[in-house]
């Protein structure tokens, strides 16, 4: 059970790349319940790994992780070569690599990233440039600025969540800026990004002028800044405000709406555990949050729409710490998330509004793991309360606004 544990843990933390600049900005801050970068005291990792996960259409899936090193640790590459099992699949064959710094002559404040890849019926590239701000030793915040573009393509449906995909590709770029700023206890987070984009479709029956797509201009925003500080010695409060809007198409495709919920497809795209329609974690009656986007958390992972604006707060007392072993840190947590969201969401009621209101609330433990270099936070959550119970992560019928809900996080909620 320990392994399966571990590769879960090393997929949710360690993403195969950032389908934005934004989050890979925001990581190069150590946050506390980051995945700790190597060091050179640190025992080096194997180069190669195997890997085993599995969808509906694929079935189990066989792969390799490869992290070849090119001298400094921060340009080590990630290569991902997997085949898929099930004997009528088709696409069964799917390749990843990433290259850090792959243009070299990067000086110490500018970082880049190229990654491409043909995985289980998507095929795309992605480019990002990132520049850290000078700083005076650790005086000031950390603050980034950069560029990405990134090209999404659908090749087979059939690997589809058809919930969260729709048969379309795109691209987009755009600049982002993050910042990490800490005063004493206290820590405060900033991230933004702006991109300009086109999305092509298949055009159903086929335009008069006889180009086989059609194409859709789009604009894509989104904000948050987050916060967490002590209370006490065992006591942390957090709070976070999410803003996000896709300006284009009145019905824009699935996968670039803005996810009401939690990450939206295009950040859950690097876990094969949640990337396909059927996988481990995203399997019917099994309740996995990932967290992102408007992140109210007991609703449905499928929510989203042209514009949403969240607001969660979270209170967590430690009951456990410790400097060793496999548990760190275990702690009792009450949270509550609230939001106003497109009614392309989640249809207002009463009908006829322009809006809808969304909140839940509910407790969890959240505990903190680590086996050598690899740390990840684990969180088990009950969202006792949900206004829109129909939309619920776990909705049972007969289910009302009060009722007993659970889901599990191999991530920090912010």
């Amino acid at each position: 059970m320990l392994p399966l544990f571990l590769l879960l843990a090393a997929w949710s933390a360690d993403g195969v790349w950032p389908p934005t600049g934004l989050r890979q900005a925001a990581d190069s801050g150590e946050r506390r319940d980051s995945v700790p970068r190597a060091t050179s005291r640190a025992r080096p990792s194997p180069q190669v790994l195997p890997a085993l996960w599995s969808n509906d259409y694929g079935g189990v899936t066989l792969g390799l992780r490869a992290r070849p090193m090119r001298g400094r640790d921060a340009e080590r590459g990630l290569f991902v070569a997997s085949a898929a099992t099930r004997g009528d699949a088709t696409s069964s064959v799917s390749l990843y690599g990433r290259w850090r710094n792959p243009f070299g002559g990067s000086g110490s404040r500018v970082a880049s990233s190229l990654a491409v890849w043909s995985v289980e019926g998507r095929s795309g590239a992605a480019v990002t440039f990132d520049r850290a701000a000078l700083r005076r030793g650790d005086v000031g915040a950390d603050r980034h600025v950069g560029v990405a573009a990134l090209w999404m393509a659908t090749t087979n449906v059939d690997y589809l969540d058809r919930r969260l995909w729709d048969d379309a590709g795109s691209f987009q770029i755009g600049p982002w800026i993050s910042s990490v700023a800490r005063r004493g206890e206290t820590v405060v987070q900033a991230r933004g990004a702006v991109s300009l984009g086109l999305v092509y479709q298949h055009a159903t029956p086929q335009v008069a002028s006889g180009h086989h797509y059609t194409y859709r201009g789009f604009s894509r925003v989104t904000g948050e800044v987050s916060t967490r500080t002590k209370l006490s010695r065992a006591t942390t409060f957090g709070a976070r405000v999410f803003a996000g809007a896709l300006l284009g198409s009145s019905n824009p495709v699935r996968q670039l709406r803005i996810a009401v919920a939690g990450a939206d497809p295009y950040e859950t795209f690097s876990n094969p555990f949640l990337r396909s329609r059927g996988a481990l974690l995203v399997r019917p009656d099994f309740h996995y949050q990932a967290p992102g986007g408007g992140n109210l958390r007991g609703f449905r992972n499928d929510l989203g729409g042209r514009w949403a604006l969240g607001v969660n707060l979270e209170l967590t007392r430690a009951v456990v710490r410790r400097n060793a072993g496999f548990l760190r840190e275990g702690a009792l947590e009450a949270f509550v998330d609230l939001g106003v969201v497109d009614t392309l969401a989640l249809p207002s009621s009463p009908p006829g509004q322009w809006y809808t209101t969304m909140y839940d609330g509910g407790f969890g433990i959240v505990t903190r793991h680590q086996v050598k270099d690899l740390a990840w936070t684990m969180r088990f959550e009950v969202p006792l309360a949900v206004n829109r119970w129909d939309a619920a992560a776990d909705f049972r019928p007969n289910s009302t606004r009060f009722a007993l809900r659970w889901q599990v996080s191999f991530a920090p909620s912010f």
